[in-house]
């Protein structure tokens, strides 16, 4: 994975199960939009929840494995 991304993991909350990677630009400034974005459109897609999809990012260290 790139270093100059920032890198996402996206968590169904109710099974903790991983269900999106996203990448995002380091430079680009609507990432909070990107990321709510995305939220919405994998909730949508999965007929998730909304509350029960969060992001958290992935640390660079763990991204580089």
């Amino acid at each position: 994975m790139s270093k100059d991304h920032k890198h996402y993991k996206f968590v169904n909350n109710e099974t903790g199960n991983v269900i999106y990677f996203l990448s995002i630009p380091s430079d680009k400034t609507e990432q909070k939009d990107v990321l709510e974005n995305t939220r919405h459109k994998l909730a949508v897609e999965n007929g998730i929840y909304i509350g029960s999809i969060y992001y958290i990012e992935v640390p660079e260290n763990e991204s580089a494995k």
